[in-house]
């Protein structure tokens, strides 16, 4: 069953989407720019969230259990690693390999989520199968119909990108998905 914050996490992580379609639109400098301001603020609010008691409870009350997971409340917010991934992918890899590495992290596991939670039966590392198989079909249609990208690599990616969000990785998946698959990528082109 999909709760009521999951979807709203999912609305969230939609929006996301804006980074990548800004991207494809405007200069790198100029996105980079935006991230960086963005992913200094969300760290700033993210460390006094754990080092000051106002702001802990303020996050206590208002966020933790309504947009924010039980597992956030001791690391940082998924936005968080998400703005740095972002930022980190597009200062890594060309915009050819960026771009379809963010719409993996943002598609793909807004898919994995709804599927998962909606129909997924089958248990595999805490994750479904079902959720599982539609983050990589989704991410298998990004890289497929993505112009001018490599598909071999891509299809690597896309895999490299499942095997990512459903291991039991200690690391975020919000800064692992879009590296990956962009690494895989980058690397596998030539």
């Amino acid at each position: 069953m999909i709760s009521g914050v999951e979807i709203k996490r999912k609305i969230v992580h939609l929006a996301t989407l804006s980074i990548p379609i800004g991207y494809a639109m405007m200069p790198e400098k100029t996105v980079v720019m935006i991230l960086l301001f963005l992913f200094l603020g969300f760290l700033t609010v993210d460390l006094l969230r754990h080092y000051h008691s106002g702001m802990g409870s303020l996050f206590q009350k208002y966020f933790l259990g309504k947009v924010l997971r039980e597992e956030e409340r001791t690391t940082l917010m998924g936005s968080t690693y998400f703005l740095f991934s972002s930022l980190l992918a597009i200062l890594f890899f060309p915009k050819s390999i960026a771009i379809p590495s963010l719409l993996i992290l943002i598609l793909s596991d807004t898919a994995a989520a709804l599927v998962g939670k909606g129909i997924g039966k089958v248990s595999i590392f805490g994750k479904t199968l079902e959720g599982s198989m539609a983050f990589l079909l989704t991410s298998l249609f990004i890289v497929w119909f993505y112009p001018h990208l490599n598909r071999f690599s891509g299809s690597l990616a896309a895999l490299g990108a499942t095997l990512i969000e459903v291991l039991p990785i200690k690391v975020n998946d919000n800064l692992s998905i879009p590296l990956v698959a962009g690494a895989i990528m980058f690397f596998g082109a030539g």
